[in-house]
């Protein structure tokens, strides 16, 4: 589904309220995610704890998805959206009350299985409100750049907010941005009709979740990749602000090494239609796969900021091209009715998921037994193999992966 540049951009412009409310929603996510190894290791939490807790969101996440994506309807996504996004905030209002264990990870895995919940049926929602003449690689591009905007903003704004006012002030902050995305997700929602009208499906939950054993190979394969791009994150992200502390840099050196990383991901999905109009998403895949692996040895070689920045950027990059690639293979391949959407989009950000649970117990288990420099150069290798042995399976010929919508 394509048109020329005139028309999609008309065809987008009843979505950009979506698209800023999203940004907003992973600006407090965003800061959630930098803030809560340095708010742990504050509170004397030892660092392989702090990668099981963290964990937890994964964890949480994951049974929350394949719940999300079976449950999604037209109907209910505004709410379902923004109900989520206000357990967020409650759960970053009551974390800074606490340092024993076990109530943060029931705070981590309510905002786990929050943010979970509400990105599954946002996904569903703008997958259906594709404007006709609009490319799937033009519509994911500008969704995804939208939450990797807010991602990036917020490396930019939460280390000096932490630095200034504190960590466990922070959080009080995240909680108001989390409650006006989910006012203004609400509105944006309601106020822009679904465009891609669902399909007649069975009623039943049993024929829900039937849609779960239909979807494509494809959809699967952007499992894989979602799943290594969170493997890189669950361990970077957690232990990186613990590292750079290590060697001397402070939360704003390394809230603008995150930044970089989402202004980079987020400007690279914002320009990706040209590309992927001219490149198969697929061939994109590999590439990028090597170039994080790459950037994720630089950050456990050095302690020059200068590096640090660039090799935060390389990894944005491989991330922004990741995820544009995927989605818009997933929107193609998608089935058009509620139950194939939502599991669509479930298996696809389950990946997200799985590397969030594994990825920070992973990266806690290594900087308990060889350091967290030893633990990035180990990944960089580690995961891009464990991804081209997985990509490899499922690529090869099979009948669903001939389908003429692929590109």
């Amino acid at each position: 589904m394509t048109g020329s540049p005139e028309g999609e951009r008309a065809g987008l412009g009843s979505l950009w309220p979506v698209f800023t409310a999203a940004a907003v929603l992973t600006l407090g996510e965003g800061t959630f995610a930098f803030l809560i190894s340095p708010y742990l290791e504050s509170r004397a939490i030892h660092v392989g704890l702090i990668g099981g807790l963290v964990a937890v969101y994964g964890a949480a996440s994951l049974v929350t998805r394949l719940w999300a994506g079976a449950a999604y309807a037209s109907q209910r996504g505004p709410v379902l959206v923004a109900g989520a996004a206000l357990a967020s905030a409650m759960a970053f209002v009551l974390i800074p009350t606490t340092g024993a264990p076990v109530f943060v990870a029931l705070l981590v895995g309510v905002n786990g299985a929050a943010f979970a919940f509400g990105t599954t049926a946002l996904m569903a929602a703008v997958m259906e409100r594709q404007p006709p003449g609009v490319a799937a690689g033009t519509l994911m591009g500008l969704y995804t750049g939208s939450l990797g905007l807010g991602y990036a903003c917020a490396g930019f704004v939460g280390g000096p907010v932490a630095d200034v006012f504190g960590v466990g002030e922070a959080f009080v902050l995240v909680a108001g941005v989390a409650a006006v995305a989910a006012m203004v997700l609400f509105v944006a929602l309601r106020r822009t009709a679904v465009v891609v009208a669902a399909a007649p499906e069975p009623a039943t939950g049993a024929g829900r979740l039937a849609s779960f054993r239909r979807v494509p190979r494809w959809v699967w394969l952007g499992f894989v990749v979602t799943l290594y791009i969170n493997l890189v994150s669950g361990v970077v992200l957690t232990f990186f602000p613990l590292h750079g502390l290590d060697v001397g840099l402070t939360l704003s050196q390394i809230g603008f090494a995150f930044g970089i990383h989402g202004l980079v991901a987020a400007l690279v999905r914002f320009v990706s239609a040209p590309v992927f109009a001219r490149l198969s998403y697929r061939k994109v895949l590999t590439p990028a796969v090597v170039v994080s692996g790459t950037a994720i040895a630089l950050l456990g070689s050095t302690s020059t900021f200068l590096v640090v920045a660039v090799a935060w950027g390389g990894i944005g990059l491989a991330r922004g091209l990741l995820r544009v690639a995927t989605a818009a293979l997933v929107l193609d391949e998608s089935t058009a009715s509620d139950a194939g959407r939502g599991a669509a989009s479930s298996v696809y950000l389950a990946g997200l998921d799985v590397g969030k649970l594994v990825g920070p117990a992973l990266g806690g288990l290594g900087a308990e037994i060889v350091g967290i420099p030893a633990t990035f150069v180990i990944a960089a290798f580690v995961f891009p193999a464990l991804y081209l042995v997985a990509s490899a399976m499922l690529r090869r010929p099979a009948p669903d992966l001939q389908a003429p919508g692929v590109r």
